[in-house]
Order: C-alpha cells, then sequence, then structure tokens
C-alpha cells in the first residue's frame, strides 16, 4: 500500500530540488532514517505530518524506498530512485514472473506480429509486462498483456498524470483499472526529450529479463537494452531483415552477446524460462492429455478451443517439455506428469 500524493510529499521534493540531491544522495538520505515517517519527522524537526495510505486506483501515492511496497528488483540497481510515483494497482506482484518487452516506435508488421506471439506464449496468471506506453512494439506489448489477462506497468517520462503520448489514452486508462503506471516524476510533470533515457533504467530494473523486439542502432530501446545489461538482467533479441533500420539495434545486440529468439518454438521455451508454476488453465489442458491421450481435434471438441489459440497453448506445452506427439495424439511426458503433482 502506498502514500497518497499530498503537500507533504512535495515539501520532501522540493527538499531535495533545493540541495541539489541526485537520486543516489536522495536515497543515501532517506536511509540514515529506518522508516519513510522518520524521514519526515526529521525533516520537520519534530512536527507529525500528513502522509495517509491508501490503495485507491485513482488517486496518485508514492512509495519511498524505504517502503516494503518498493520493488525489490528496481531497488537493487545502482541508481534505483528514491520515490516512485504510482496510479493503478499497488505494487504488489511477483517478481520473479517480471519481463519487459520494448522496440522501435516505428514498428513495422513483422515487429508487431512477433510482439503478440511472445506476450500470447508467456501468458500466465501472475506474469507482468513492463514496458514505456510509447507508440509501437511498447504499447503493443502493454495491450496484448491486458487482453491477455496479465498485469502490465507502464514506465512514464513525465508524471503520472499526464498521459504520453496523448493518441495512447485508452491503453493510460485500461493500465489505471487493470495494471499500473509508475514515474520517478512528480505529478504535473511534462514529458521532456531527456526524462526518456534516465527512465529506462526503471523499465529494465523492474523485470528479471529484457527482451528487445526491433530498434534502430541509436534510440531509446538500445539504451535500455544497454541498461538491462549493467543490471545483471538476461537480454533477448528478435532478429530481422538487413534492409530494415529497425532490426539493426536487434542484430548489434545479437552480436554483443544477447540470446537471439530464432523461432516460434524458441519464443514458447521462453514461457519455461519465466515461470514457476503451470497456469490453470494450462494445466486443465495437461490432465485431458493425461486422461485421453487425444489429438487435436478431440481436444478442440472437449475443451472449445479456438484452432489458433490451441495451436500457440500445445506448442508451449511441447516446447516447455510437458507434452509430446506421437502419431498424431499428444501425451504427457515425465516433466507434464510432475508438473501436476
Amino acid at each position: 500500500m502506498a502514500y497518497i500524493f499530498n503537500q507533504t510529499w512535495v515539501q520532501l521534493d522540493n527538499y531535495f530540488k533545493e540541495n541539489n540531491l541526485n537520486t543516489i544522495k536522495q536515497r543515501a538520505w532517506l536511509e540514515q532514517f529506518p522508516d519513510i515517517e522518520q524521514a519526515f519527522y526529521s525533516l520537520n524537526k519534530g512536527n507529525i505530518n500528513n502522509i495517509i495510505k491508501s490503495s485507491d486506483p485513482q488517486q496518485v501515492r508514492v512509495i519511498s524506498i524505504l517502503d516494503q511496497d518498493y520493488p525489490k528488483l528496481l531497488k537493487a540497481i545502482y541508481d534505483p530512485p528514491s520515490l516512485l510515483y504510482l496510479l493503478g494497482k499497488d505494487l504488489q506482484y511477483d517478481e520473479k514472473l517480471t519481463i519487459s518487452i520494448i522496440g522501435s516506435r516505428y514498428s513495422t508488421n513483422y515487429g508487431e506480429k512477433v510482439t503478440r506471439m511472445l506476450v500470447e506464449s508467456l501468458k500466465h496468471p501472475e506474469r507482468t509486462i513492463v514496458s514505456g506506453m510509447a507508440i509501437g512494439i511498447d504499447s503493443i506489448a502493454q495491450i496484448s498483456a491486458l487482453k491477455c489477462g496479465m498485469n502490465s506497468i507502464a514506465v512514464l517520462g513525465s508524471g503520472v498524470d499526464v498521459c504520453y503520448p496523448k493518441s495512447k489514452i485508452n491503453l493510460y486508462e485500461n493500465l489505471i483499472e487493470k495494471g499500473s503506471i509508475v514515474s520517478e516524476y512528480p505529478p504535473g510533470t511534462p514529458a521532456k526529450a531527456y526524462h526518456f533515457p534516465i527512465r529506462n533504467r526503471i523499465i529494465s530494473g523492474l523485470s528479471t529479463a529484457l527482451i528487445v523486439v526491433e530498434a534502430g542502432l541509436k534510440s531509446g530501446t538500445m539504451i535500455t537494452a544497454e541498461c538491462a545489461i549493467n543490471q545483471g538482467r538476461d537480454v533477448f533479441a528478435i532478429p530481422g531483415s538487413v534492409f530494415m533500420k529497425q532490426s539493426q539495434g536487434c542484430h548489434q545486440l545479437i552480436n554483443d552477446g544477447a540470446r537471439i529468439i530464432v523461432d516460434q518454438h524458441a519464443i514458447f521455451s521462453l514461457a519455461a524460462e519465466f515461470s514457476t508454476s503451470i497456469p490453470s488453465e494450462e494445466k486443465k489442458l495437461l490432465i485431458l492429455i493425461h486422461q485421453l491421450q487425444p489429438n487435436f481435434t478431440q481436444i478442440i471438441d472437449t475443451l472449445k478451443y479456438q484452432t489458433s489459440e490451441l495451436t500457440i497453448l500445445l506448442g508451449k506445452l511441447e516446447a516447455m517439455g510437458y507434452i509430446e506427439q506421437q502419431f498424431g495424439k499428444f501425451m504427457l511426458t515425465d516433466k507434464g506428469i510432475s508438473g501436476l503433482n
């Protein structure tokens, strides 16, 4: 649970600015105290401050680096923000299942299709997809995540109460309702060009891994990838055409050691790396396969899947090593049987 943003937090932000405290110095100042209440007590020379906790998604709220709700992965990076401003759901999610998916604002049809396939293959009720709500790959990843029933966090280069870009107002409102919007910039802060390279460390810092779908050689996406590498995150990249500028950044990352995602099977296999449990929907399918050893048509007739949906799900389970196909029928592997127990 975070604190409602009010004049007390404005006062703290003003103190940081007046004393020229950067993020590292802000953290050092705050960590003199056991909790944020004591920090305010010291700042106001013993006066009690009006700080109120709330989980109201429509209220702008604040989390300090001293609070239990502050994301642990982000706190571990070199220069985490001392304060996170928040709209939407509280930041209470499984950090082990967080993945950032980012890419070019000038996305191609190929990149958009791969992004949707990535998100669908990673579908998990406890998964969180992190991105920057930008036009192109970022927004497509977050729209797809919400459609799949997953959590999503957008990291803005403006205050959380400033929708940028304005064309993404529908996504912005959906994120407030079903996910979260965070920023290190106080409410009312307009989007500035120099904010975005700075905020990119938060996009990578909130996640266990980063997937780059499309990127120019000199782009904000490449800055985020560099942040992820410096933070010790796994970085994955999607190869593309040698004739497309949007693929040059991905090819450079692969050349520098990023893990390449070469085909649909590789996409599905990511789910195995980033999962700690089998979602109930997939477990239901595994139980059916274990009981009947059905073919494709029998599964559709029994569980009423759409053909495209079932194709993706079976490909994912096969890539994860839970099922195999013999003579047109599906059956569980030893790993699949263990997964049911």
